[in-house]
């Protein structure tokens, strides 16, 4: 056993070594995304509310200003950058906020990867004020006018998994037809970001693939409400996600020559913890550290041993599931000499980091979504 954990921090060394000289080319880091991607923009959006009476979220302690009992997988991989980007609300509710020049961070908890946040409906004059993925891609295009897109910074995308709640917690909010046209609709809204990030000059990318949500505590949440096997039809949906996905972006970096895709297989790092968390050092992966957890913040308390659980509540990781995350990302940013930036193989994930999804990035509100 100390033989193995020696080879395999020595694996991770050896990422880590390539990471400076590669890290050193990212002079930015710019987010777009949901909750799990969110560093605080919604807290501080909600907080500036505050004095109208709404509550700032999510409640925070427990919370830590973002969807988690710590710092998510984002913090940790900008810190092993040397880079800390400015959240896009401190841009917008601070005049005096210097010019970014670390990147920023425009990922919402709550945004579809449309125009469309899950609190639209819900509340009506915070709608222009909730941006989903499209509206963060057209921010971003309205400040390149003045700071100009960079190069060199690397831009970080992963959006969706609200798209495939909202089915079910909100039918009436789908832009398809059909359940079946739901993939293709969703890959498409996250190409076209990527197509317009790329017209305004960025070059590196970070997309991340989605978990099975139908695995994910929120799941038996629906299915207790709907018992129509929704956590299958879930994971169904997620599987012709990640398919389109694939094939999408091998079809953009074909047609985008000077720009660099990096992948990230969540869904394959996710089966991993489910199937052997104890190599992850977790040993719960099914229920919510927070105690009888209900969609709106309900619960009744949090658990002893949050490092030792998957998810924080019914689909967000904790801060020690992050940890595995950031350590998966780093790792596929900067692989050892002579091998290309892609994703392991399956299983590899738990091989590599045995001595160490996920959220879908929803949001609930009064048993419904915040």
């Amino acid at each position: 056993m100390k033989k193995t954990l020696f080879a395999i921090s020595l694996a991770i060394s050896s990422c880590l070594v390539s990471l400076e000289a590669r890290a050193a080319s990212f002079t930015a880091l710019n987010i777009f995304g949901d909750s799990l991607v969110d560093s605080g923009n919604l807290f501080n959006l909600t907080s500036a509310l505050s004095p109208l009476g709404l509550p700032a979220l999510p409640p925070s302690p427990p919370y830590a200003q973002k969807s988690s009992n710590g710092p998510i997988w984002i913090d940790n991989v900008g810190q092993a950058l040397g880079l800390s980007p400015i959240l896009a609300t401190d841009l917008a509710l601070n005049p005096t906020a210097p010019v970014p020049t670390q990147g920023i961070n425009f990922a919402f908890t709550g945004a579809l990867s449309s125009d469309i946040h899950i609190l639209d409906d819900d509340v009506p004059p915070l709608a222009s004020f909730l941006p989903g993925f499209q509206d963060q891609i057209a921010a971003f295009s309205g400040l390149s006018s003045i700071v100009p897109a960079d190069p060199n910074a690397l831009y970080v995308v992963w959006v969706g998994g609200n798209d495939y709640n909202e089915a079910f917690f909100n039918p009436a909010s789908l832009q398809v037809p059909t359940l079946d046209q739901l993939p293709d609709f969703v890959t498409d809204n996250i190409l076209g970001g990527l197509n317009q990030l790329a017209s305004l000059g960025a070059k590196e990318f970070l997309v991340l693939n989605l978990p099975d949500i139908g695995e994910a505590p929120v799941a038996d949440f629906l299915d207790a409400q709907t018992p129509v096997n929704i956590p299958a039809t879930l994971n169904q949906l997620i599987a012709g996600h990640n398919s389109l996905l694939a094939t999408k972006l091998d079809a953009f970096s074909q047609t985008q020559p000077g720009v660099n895709v990096t992948t990230l297989d969540i869904n394959t790092l996710f089966d991993d913890l489910l199937t052997t968390p104890s190599a992850f050092g977790l040993t719960n992966v099914t229920d919510s550290c927070l105690i009888n957890y209900e969609p709106g913040f309900q619960f009744d308390g949090v658990c002893d041993n949050p490092d030792e659980f998957l998810f924080w509540d019914d689909v967000h990781p904790t801060a020690a599931a992050s940890r595995v995350i950031s350590d998966v990302a780093l790792a596929t940013l900067a692989p050892p000499a002579g091998q290309p930036a892609s994703v392991p193989e399956p299983g590899s994930f738990m091989a590599l980091f045995a001595m160490g999804v996920m959220g879908s990035g929803s949001l609930f509100l009064n048993k419904k979504r915040i």
